[in-house]
């Protein structure tokens, strides 16, 4: 759940007001020509075309189905941007207190991991590219390897599409080159024609695959493809020219084709280097902005105390209580619950503690450089634009439907508002993963203590002459802390509606935390210092109370005997003795 109502909230400015406006204009559009779309229909009903009115029926319930949908879905992001106190998601799962019942799915890192990370000053966030395009494109851009998730997914997606299209029209370009040298007879019969259709089908199915849709590029997991997928695309797309000469030569020979796929091709052409070329120019603007540092602020000493071990641990889990912001609870991905063992005997042992702990992750706001912005808003209001006159061009193409259903009719009735939807939508979702993304900075601690203890007595007070006395235990500890601090900033991808900050969050960057690390150390050698070692009564009535048995202690029979004052029996005794002596002399 990411809103969990407190009256000390963060406050973050809701990113989608301008792309909510974008998705209202649309679907108002849509639902116009849908309405639109309902009087055509009515006419048609009346007309007794029925297979058009039926055809027409469809159309105009997609239209406003869409329609409404665009409008839902911008309203949603113009409202309320709701943020609660259980934002954004824990890196680990929080084994805190008051958050081990929150149900916690999207959580991107072990604790052994943030381990791992903070000991070894290493991210391992970041993933080398594995596919031969990806790799080719990361030598050029380099800091590629430091976006987040969901843009490194957008850009392998769209990436390995047009790799795999433009292998296959080359492959096709080829086949078209050699018949028409006479090398081979596909250019002389209608094979042609029937090996532009499969291409221009196989690549449909492929940008349909791999759609580059908001859900499939905000995968938890990187995608980062197979050595051998660019290598089974060439074979296959090498083996239908192949095939089509073969049976070109066994005289087997297809019919005419239905129809030309010429202009489909230039479009999917067109469509395809444009979209790949804003998805890299938007990827570069990012990762300008990163600084991918992995490092960590360290604290090793040996101490030597007259304390219990289980103090060390008390004095930094109530200081990592103190360091919270705005009272948000810190993230513990791993309790502080020290370890003691005894060795031979009750009063001697060894002992061990371990915890790591994030303090509440504060917003941080992107500072993107003008063209980045401008870059963003030109591909939604592209993508818009393409989803608008997709709904314009299926309603105009359809209206001319009378009643006689041919291949070329349903084909460009379908192909070309789907084609441009396809790729409109893939713009949509481009401009919206670089609306989405947010940044987070918080502290990750982890303490690492151990080493062994021994008790003795110490009594205070043990003379003849004291009224009062204090016997204490001592636990003399021999303790070696390790501390280790770094400040993190994270991304995660917000989203409209519940839930919009509960996805995955990832570490993008490790910075020193002297400062932290400084307060930290400072606050427990001053919580040590302060201890008492010999317990003593410091309330006035426990004062009272032993000066009251003080007087009642010297007014004892034992106490009157050792007095020295005049009257007192040991006086008596040595006057006695001098005046005897007196006499004798």
């Amino acid at each position: 759940m990411s809103f969990q109502y407190g009256s000390n909230a963060p406050d973050i400015k809701n990113p989608f007001k301008k792309e909510g406006l974008l998705y209202v204009a649309s679907g108002i559009a849509i639902l116009l020509i849908g309405i639109t779309a309902l009087f055509v229909l009515r006419s048609q009903i009346a007309g007794q075309a029925q297979s058009a009115g039926w055809i027409h029926l469809i159309i105009c319930i997609v239209l406003l189905l869409g329609g409404g949908g665009y409008l839902t879905r911008g309203l949603l992001k113009m409202f309320r941007f709701y943020v609660g106190r259980g934002i954004p998601a824990s890196l680990s799962k929080n084994e805190a207190r008051s958050e081990k019942h929150v149900a916690e799915p999207n959580i991107a890192y072990h604790v052994n991991t943030l381990d791992q990370m903070l000991s070894g000053r290493k991210n391992v966030t970041f993933h080398e590219p594995v596919t031969l395009l990806d790799r080719m494109l990361y030598s050029i851009y380099p800091n590629f390897i430091f976006l987040p998730y969901s843009m490194r997914n957008y850009l392998h997606l769209v990436v390995q599409n047009a790799g795999y299209s433009i292998i296959a029209l080359l492959i096709y370009f080829l086949s078209l080159l050699s018949g028409s040298l006479g090398l081979t007879k596909l250019s002389s019969t209608s094979f042609s024609g029937w090996l532009g259709i499969a291409l221009l089908a196989g690549l449909s199915v492929l940008w349909v695959v791999n759609l580059l849709s908001v859900k499939r590029v905000n995968h938890p997991r990187l995608f980062r493809g197979s050595r051998l997928g660019i290598v089974w695309m060439t074979i296959s797309a090498v083996l239908l020219p192949a095939v089509g000469e073969l049976l070109l030569r066994q005289g087997i020979e297809p019919p005419a084709a239905p129809f030309n796929p010429t202009l489909p091709l230039i479009l999917l052409f067109l469509f395809i280097p444009a979209l790949t070329a804003a998805a890299i120019v938007l990827a570069k603007y990012r990762s300008d902005l990163y600084d991918p540092v992995t490092e960590v602020s360290e604290f090793r000493e040996h101490w030597q105390e007259n304390v219990h071990p289980k103090d060390f641990f008390r004095s930094l889990d109530m200081e990592f209580a103190n360091i919270r912001y705005k009272e948000f609870p810190n993230r513990v991905y791993r309790e502080l619950s020290p370890n003691l063992q005894m060795e031979g005997s009750m009063d001697k042992g060894s002992f061990v503690g371990d915890t790591i702990q994030e303090t509440q992750p504060m917003y941080k706001e992107i500072s993107e450089p003008p063209s980045s912005k401008h870059v963003r808003l030109y591909t939604a209001i592209a993508g818009h634009a393409l989803v608008v006159l997709s709904a314009l061009l299926l309603f105009v193409l359809n209206k001319q439907f009378s009643g006689d259903l041919t291949f070329q009719s349903l084909f460009n009735g379908v192909y070309f508002p789907g084609l441009l939807f396809l790729f409109g939508s893939s713009a949509l979702t481009l401009a919206h993963i670089y609306w989405a993304e947010m940044h987070f900075t918080s502290y990750l601690i982890q303490f690492q203590g151990e080493g062994t203890y021994t008790e003795s007595k110490i009594s205070v007070g043990m003379a003849i002459t004291d009224s009062t006395r204090s016997e204490n235990t001592i636990v003399r500890t021999s303790f070696s802390p390790w501390l280790l601090v770094t400040k993190l900033v994270t991304s995660t991808q917000a989203s409209s509606g519940s839930g919009n900050l509960s996805g995955p969050r990832y570490i993008m960057s490790m910075h020193k935390a002297d400062d932290m690390m400084d307060h930290l150390t400072e606050k427990m050698k001053t919580f040590l210092g302060n201890r008492e070692t010999i317990a003593t009564a410091l309330s006035p009535k426990d004062l009272q109370s032993m000066q009251t048995m003080f007087t009642i202690n010297e007014a004892a029979p034992s106490k009157e005997q050792l007095r020295g004052p005049e009257g007192s029996s040991i006086n008596k005794i040595a006057g006695g003795a001098e005046r005897n002596s007196d006499e004798n002399e």
